[in-house]
């Protein structure tokens, strides 16, 4: 019984057994524990009504307003935020300050961190490029020296040997850029750890 009421309150979705052995106290406070909308209750309804079974709403919402003063404290508003995740509004006006300021917080250090990998991730791939432009270059340089080359090929590896050491010179001075950058990103992701008070 026991599993199937936690199976109820893990989804929004309930099949005719769990309609009939239902804790709504139980499941709202799940529901709550977890920031789940009141408007979940919505879908219990809908689903059990198939079964000629309807929700006991007093009990679902004393057990959700149970279940959010475990979700709506400020150290799980700031794992929420620094996870990335959406906070849905659903805390009680007493909590909602104290709450959304931790999730705020936890939200600017995801940000921060997003924004430091995603440049890591950018440096990375310019950093392959030249490794593939300098394999080209070294490829078309041994060409050149093959016995029996004709000139026009000569000057056409000429030419494309110069283009490449362009490209090459031109990622460079973007990764010089990107470090630059992400130097200061690092700075602000470490600056919001330090001051943050989770």
């Amino acid at each position: 019984m026991i599993l199937v009421i936690l199976s109820a309150a893990g989804c929004a979705t309930m099949d005719k057994d769990e309609c009939l052995v239902a804790d709504w106290r139980l499941i709202g406070f799940q529901d709550g524990a977890q920031g789940k909308s009141a408007a979940t209750i919505g879908a219990y309804r809908k689903d059990c009504a198939d079964y000629h079974v309807a929700p006991d709403l007093d009990a679902y919402q004393a057990g959700r307003r149970e279940g959010l003063l475990q979700y709506c404290v400020p150290a799980n508003g700031y794992r929420l935020g620094a996870a990335g995740r959406a906070y849905n509004a659903v805390c009680p006006t007493g909590m909602e300050r104290s709450f959304r300021a931790a999730y705020n917080t936890g939200h600017d250090i995801y940000q921060a961190r997003t924004r430091v990998n995603s440049t890591s991730s950018l440096i990375n791939r310019k950093q392959q490029a030249i490794q593939s432009l300098e394999a080209d270059k070294q490829d078309k340089l041994a060409e050149m020296i093959r016995q029996g080359l004709s000139s026009e090929r000569r000057v056409m590896l000429l030419y494309d040997i110069t283009n490449i050491e362009k490209d090459i010179h031109t990622t460079n001075t973007d990764i010089s850029a990107l470090q630059r950058d992400l130097e200061q990103q690092q700075a602000q992701l470490d600056y919001l750890l330090d001051i943050s008070a989770y």
